[in-house]
């Protein structure tokens, strides 16, 4: 009893009186915290303003010439797409196919081409061949690496 009445007492105060030893540690410990959460929002910040905005491709115009039939097959029309980015400038290298309709180009292959500086692609000589019916549509493909791929496009065509 006596040895606890003893460390009870300090400097002739009562430890259980004594509020100095709570107030101190509690200070500390919240500046600790708040110094590393600001730190950490600072280094998450650092990262996040490196990062740019993704891109993609914007539109896809298509001008196609009279795309004319005749006996089912053949097709003497031009197809022209030109491709933007979401800002509106022209996406260059773009991979444009063209599918539906069993088009092909003059040779008998896939109607393919990249666009130029410009975001244009142009296929003449295309080739299509339309089954016992008289509407039929063109959907053009489009990928561009880092803008993703597009197939909302389509060119209509009537026999």
């Amino acid at each position: 009893m006596r040895i606890t009445k003893r460390l009870m007492k300090s400097n002739g105060h009562r430890i259980s009186n004594d509020r100095r030893g709570g107030i101190e540690g509690l200070p500390l410990q919240l500046m600790i915290m708040i110094l590393v959460a600001t730190l950490g929002t600072a280094i998450i910040l650092g990262w996040m303003g490196n990062i740019e905005s993704p891109q993609s491709i914007g539109s896809v115009d298509v001008t196609s010439g009279d795309i004319v039939l005749v006996n089912g097959s053949t097709s003497d029309g031009i197809i022209e797409v030109r491709i933007t980015d979401q800002d509106g400038e022209p996406v260059e290298g773009a991979a444009v196919v063209l599918s539906g309709l069993g088009i092909t180009d003059g040779n008998g292959k896939t109607a393919y081409d990249n666009t130029d500086s410009n975001g244009c692609a142009i296929f003449k000589d295309l080739r299509i061949t339309m089954d016992n019916s008289s509407v039929g549509f063109i959907t053009v493909n489009v990928s561009a690496s880092g803008y993703g791929e597009n197939n909302t496009a389509r060119v209509a065509v009537i026999a």
